[in-house]
């Protein structure tokens, strides 16, 4: 039996893995390849998945909510995989949540259940050029989340250094240097809006997938990476990967890495300008990361992502019954946050 291509794509928070998600799916789908996808989210609101249905309402896609496919979620990775395998596609997307830890992925997809039945295609990390060295510094207290970050370069063989718009040449060749300390044998393609050469992608991808996949080998990761990588002696680069993600209340502890979500809910029709939506968020970038959720604004339904201090805000055609907002930081003071948000609402209403 042809084994099925997987194409996983990890990045950190924000660096823009669902828009290569999208771009990837419309190349393939210019192919007529028929394909399925993985959508993982550590919040428990479904953002990104909702994205890429709105794009491609037929597309087979499983969507495994408030937790991560590496630890908390990860004895529904077999499953999910599983059903996408039964619509017979001719390729598989698995996109990860920002602080997914790739090794342990690529571990379980070694299941019994899948060894025979899938291989790993491509393994893509993203970076935010913009934030890459920035995230070093201001995890530093974190080596988990650290780990993570560089894990996620190590363990790629192509590497897409997205927002480079953004950078200042001399930033750029800072983050280069620093990406190729990690990982030396990865192909890096230096971007702006997860533009890149699909070709480089799917080179393997000229013929149908029963002929293509028989001649597809699983991709180890760089073990000479690893030697570029520093992190305490004999210890694997996501020793003890233990982050418990937050859900809606403020009651959560924090997690083992000081990574925490909170979704805040939205009751519809309420109308927020899209000013008070940058205030509120802007006001806690010293400990947010990335928020992402459906809103009803006062001109509509509309798409709020916020990553990097920067918010972008879309029309969406989706009908919201009761809006929210997932937010993602490190530390998060969720009682406060949670009552600033109340607060916020309330003077909407009055």
């Amino acid at each position: 039996m042809s084994k099925v291509p997987v194409i996983m794509i990890s990045g950190f928070l924000g660096s823009g893995k669902t828009t290569l998600l999208l771009r990837l799916l419309d190349y393939a789908a210019k192919q007529q390849w028929k394909t399925a996808v993985l959508m993982n989210e550590m919040g428990d609101q479904d953002v990104d998945g909702a994205i890429v249905s709105g794009e491609m309402p037929d597309l087979p896609i499983e969507k495994l909510l408030d937790g991560c496919i590496c630890c908390t979620k990860r004895s529904e990775l077999g499953q999910a995989l599983n059903t996408l395998l039964d619509q017979k596609p001719d390729l598989i997307f698995i996109e990860t949540t920002g602080v997914a830890n790739p090794e342990q992925i690529l571990e379980d997809l070694q299941d019994p259940s899948l060894v025979d039945r899938i291989s790993i295609q491509r393994k893509i990390a993203l970076a935010d050029g913009s934030k890459f060295l920035e995230y070093n510094s201001f995890f530093a207290s974190s080596r988990e989340l650290v780990r993570t970050l560089r894990g996620q370069i190590s363990f790629a063989d192509t590497i897409i250094l997205n927002k480079a718009g953004e950078c200042e040449e001399k930033h750029l060749n800072k983050v280069i240097t620093s990406i190729r300390k990690i990982n030396t044998a990865a192909s890096l393609s230096v971007t702006d809006y997860s533009l890149i050469d699909e070709l480089e992608v799917f080179r393997e991808f000229s013929r149908p997938a029963d002929v293509l996949t028989d001649q597809i080998q699983d991709t180890p990761w760089s073990e000479e990476a690893l030697k570029h990588e520093p992190h305490p002696q004999g210890a694997p680069i996501f020793a003890n990967h233990r982050h418990q993600h937050g859900v809606e209340s403020e009651q959560t502890n924090p997690s083992f890495s000081g990574l925490d979500t909170l979704t805040l809910s939205a009751p519809t029709p309420i109308p927020l300008r899209i000013s008070v939506i940058e205030a509120f968020l802007t006001a806690r970038r010293s400990s947010l990361i990335r928020a992402k959720g459906y809103i009803q604004l006062s001109t509509g339904p509309t798409l709020v992502q916020w990553a990097g201090s920067q918010l972008e805000c879309q029309p969406s055609t989706l009908r919201l019954q009761r809006g929210y907002l997932t937010l993602i930081g490190h530390r998060l003071d969720k009682t406060r946050i949670v009552q600033e948000w109340e607060d916020l609402l309330s003077g909407v209403v009055q």
